[in-house]
């Protein structure tokens, strides 16, 4: 890194070519649709190949640890709603943070903006999770920038319903791509570079129907099915150097076009008789990052929904 007082660090967003896709940012129903912007690329065409777009800078003084040695968390689908909220909490904490996101670029450049004006690091990175390999080494390129990921929050997520009838293979793909394959191959990278002896946290964000499913959501729920079973297999394949743990939300916050629905759930399903917040599930983040006796847990964030 070049120094100075001009010196200035870029933290890049890049832009490769990607299928119009449906996709959330994250697990908590914030649909979107993945345009021609999206990161689909390897690292190498990340930085080679396509046309990148400064996302924003960080001047020398707000580079506090020297870069590439802070502690950074990754999460996913942090632009909006529940990933944002997570991504501030990350940043309390001291870390540097990674706000991923599908195409909600102008949301997360303001998250970064803002973190970078309370004195934090940040930057954002557009990557298309359906295409999990790539999206993968594309994030975690992007991470090296701030230092060595520490802590992976796996939030983005696919949410469709679909009767059996209209169930196709893009349906079953893009949630299996987005809800579990995506969070496998990020654990992969997480577990790549991290050094020896140094301490990582992994957290899934499932869902309460996972372990509970009903006639509904049935390829969705079976996505994070699969996603409970591979948190529990990489706590034991990871041990004892990182924890893996899973969180397994309920009504949290409602999605954008049926804002009762969750209220009608606590009437009539969730016995605390009422819906969640956001930082019912932050505070559940907190205490698995600070628990150090725990992993391969799902702890249920959801009223009591589940029983």
């Amino acid at each position: 890194m070049n120094t100075g007082d001009s010196v200035r660090k870029e933290a890049f967003v890049v832009f490769g070519a990607a299928a119009t896709k449906q996709l959330w940012d994250c697990s908590f129903r914030d649909c979107e649709t993945f345009s021609s912007h999206s990161v689909t690329g390897t690292a190498d065409s990340k930085l080679n190949g396509g046309s990148v777009q400064t996302a924003s800078r960080i001047s020398e003084q707000q580079q506090t640890p020297h870069p590439g040695t802070a502690e950074v968390a990754i999460i996913t689908g942090a632009a909006r709603r529940i990933g944002r909220e997570i991504a501030m909490a990350m940043v309390a904490r001291g870390l540097a943070v990674v706000v991923h996101h599908g195409r909600s670029a102008v949301q997360a450049n303001e998250l970064v903006q803002q973190i970078q004006s309370s004195g934090g690091r940040a930057l954002a990175v557009a990557a298309d999770l359906s295409e999990p390999v790539s999206a993968a080494a594309t994030i975690f390129q992007a991470a090296s920038e701030l230092g060595q990921v520490t802590t992976l929050i796996n939030s983005a997520s696919v949410f469709q319903d679909r009767a059996l009838t209209d169930v196709d293979l893009d349906h079953c793909q893009l949630h299996l791509s987005v809800n579990l394959l995506a969070p496998l191959f990020l654990a992969q990278q997480f577990a790549r570079q991290l050094t020896a002896g140094q301490r990582g946290h992994v957290i899934n964000l499932l869902d309460w129907r996972a372990e509970r499913p009903g006639a509904d959501h049935v390829v969705y729920t079976a996505s994070k099915a699969a996603l409970c079973s591979v948190t529990r297999s990489l706590a034991q394949q990871l041990a004892p150097t990182i924890q893996v743990n899973g969180i397994s939300p309920g009504a949290i916050l409602p999605p954008e076009d049926r804002q009762q629905w969750h209220q009608q759930r606590a009437e009539n399903t969730i016995p605390l008789r009422r819906t969640g917040s956001p930082k019912d599930l932050i505070h559940a983040i907190q205490f698995l990052l600070d628990a150090e006796f725990i992993t391969g847990e799902i702890l249920h964030v959801s009223g009591g929904e589940e029983l």
